[in-house]
């Protein structure tokens, strides 16, 4: 009964964000201010288009207010004109709140409200933070699921949790006021990316493989992926992104170690590739550091046309993915710090 009960409530919530961000009006962005002095420039970016900047004003007696023009609901960034990010929220017809707690480093994760696809937004945000993930997953799973064209659908289309299917579901059903941002194009090219090192979809019958890359490990030796799946011994394959200025790859480490004293002798390999630019401090910070297994740096670290993070269509680290030992198949993909569940299930 529960569930029904969501969906003919998003149901109504999506005529109504279709009937909202149809219209083309100005809108209002307002909210108390802490923490900033009068006379403090803030800006919005859209993040959809370049980050440029659709609106600016002061903060005046403790508050700000904005009235930017609506062509099209977007994704905008709030910042000061020298400083931090403030909020993040979406842009579309409406009032909406935004109050700004400059002191507090986590209240840019404080999410906007007044209108119906930032309230939604804060809804799934509480349901997470109240300890019921399993009512935030359920409206996220209708947004990608639904015939939603909106904003909302957008945001969710590359947020944690989706796939790379869903998201191009997405982006092949959005209005055409939403499909004109430069930012669709963007994701489309890093969702089909994704598509191709993503686990199957189920009742696929083509399994998505891994996609090979050779770099030099500390003594400058050649060290393929290929030839890691490729050797009999290794089950199991784990993929692992990483780097030395990353702190949660850093506290990730010692995870990985007791996985890897755990099931090694059972056939599990670890491939940790470095992202890090400089290679002395990659070099310097493998002896010691437990990580006895293949390590390689990315010879052209970070998204660019030639890293593997593109090619892998990586976001960020860590990242890990698991590839099977006998098919060469990718069967799990995911950013996280705690693998052990995941891989604990395979020898299970």
């Amino acid at each position: 009964m529960k569930r029904i009960c969501i969906i003919s409530w998003l149901s109504v919530l999506f005529v109504c964000l279709s009937a909202c961000q149809s219209q083309t009006e100005y809108c209002t962005v307002k909210g108390s201010v802490k923490g900033l002095k009068d006379g403090t420039k803030l800006e919005l970016l859209d993040a959809y288009d370049h980050y440029k900047v659709v609106a600016a004003t002061r903060v005046k007696e403790g508050a700000y207010e904005f009235h930017p023009r609506v062509s099209a609901p977007t994704h905008v960034y709030l910042y000061p004109e020298d400083g931090e990010q403030l909020k993040d929220f979406f842009l579309e017809p409406g009032t909406i709140v935004a109050d700004i707690d400059a002191t507090d480093e986590e209240d840019y994760l404080t999410h906007a409200s007044g209108t119906p696809s930032n309230d939604l937004l804060r809804k799934i945000s509480q349901l997470d933070n109240n300890a019921d993930p399993s009512a935030a997953d359920a409206i996220r799973k209708d947004v990608l699921n639904a015939e939603e064209t909106g904003i909302l659908a957008l945001y969710m289309a590359d947020a944690n949790g989706a796939t790379a299917a869903q998201g191009l579901a997405v982006l092949d059903r959005l209005s055409e006021d939403l499909a004109a941002k430069p930012y669709v194009a963007e994701l489309r090219e890093t969702l089909t990316r994704r598509a191709r090192t993503e686990p199957a979809p189920e009742g696929s019958e083509t399994p998505n493989y891994f996609i090979d890359m050779e770099f030099p490990d500390v003594d400058g030796n050649l060290i393929s992926l290929s030839s890691v799946v490729n050797n009999p011994a290794n089950r199991y394959i784990l993929l692992d992104f990483w780097a030395t200025w990353c702190s949660s790859c850093r506290e990730s480490i010692a995870k990985l170690q007791a996985l890897y004293t755990a099931y090694h002798d059972k056939g599990l390999e670890i491939y940790s590739v470095s992202e890090d630019q400089n290679e002395n401090n990659w070099k310097n910070f493998l002896p010691g550091s437990g990580m006895n297994w293949v390590n390689v740096r990315d010879t052209h670290p970070g998204r660019n046309d030639d890293g593997m993070m593109t090619v892998y269509a990586l976001h960020g680290i860590p990242a890990m993915l698991i590839i099977d030992g006998k098919t060469g198949a990718i069967i799990f993909r995911d950013r996280m710090k705690d693998i052990a569940p995941v891989v604990t299930a395979l020898y299970q």
